[in-house]
């Protein structure tokens, strides 16, 4: 069974400019908005996201087992791009049927785990998320 996945739409229907300026390379030209964010990315970084995001839609969770992705807390998971210039990393959730939401993104500069201060916005995302997908 694929999974799918998607950005996570703030409570007006839109992808944070913060998040957007990860994917913004991804998104068809006549699709993107007005005064589009400059990408955090670069081409090669935006290639290996893909591939990325197509793993874990073909595998759904059992992909989480993987090296490049980690169980942060319940319902946080972390997307990293390893051997980027960059260090890009990814929080995401598993929501149903069988789609992953992107929570947040973020340039990873120091070295150990991710710091609380950088899941922070990610737990934020996910309550709201939750709370509108009750109603």
């Amino acid at each position: 069974m694929t999974w799918n996945w998607e950005l996570y739409l703030d409570v007006n229907g839109e992808i944070p400019k913060d998040l957007l300026a990860f994917f913004i390379r991804m998104i068809p030209e006549e699709e993107q908005p007005e005064n589009p964010p400059k990408s955090l990315l670069s081409a090669s970084e935006t290639k290996r996201l893909q591939v990325n995001l197509r793993y874990l839609c073909d595998k759904g969770l059992a992909s989480l087992t993987s090296g490049i992705f980690e169980k942060l807390e319940d319902d946080l998971y972390e997307l990293r791009m390893t051997k980027s210039e960059h260090n890009p990393r990814f929080i995401l959730t598993a929501a149903t049927p069988q789609r992953f939401v992107v929570l947040y993104a973020f340039m990873k500069k120091y070295d150990g785990a991710i710091k609380d201060r950088d899941k922070e916005p990610a737990r934020v995302r996910l309550r709201e998320l939750q709370q509108r997908e009750k109603s």
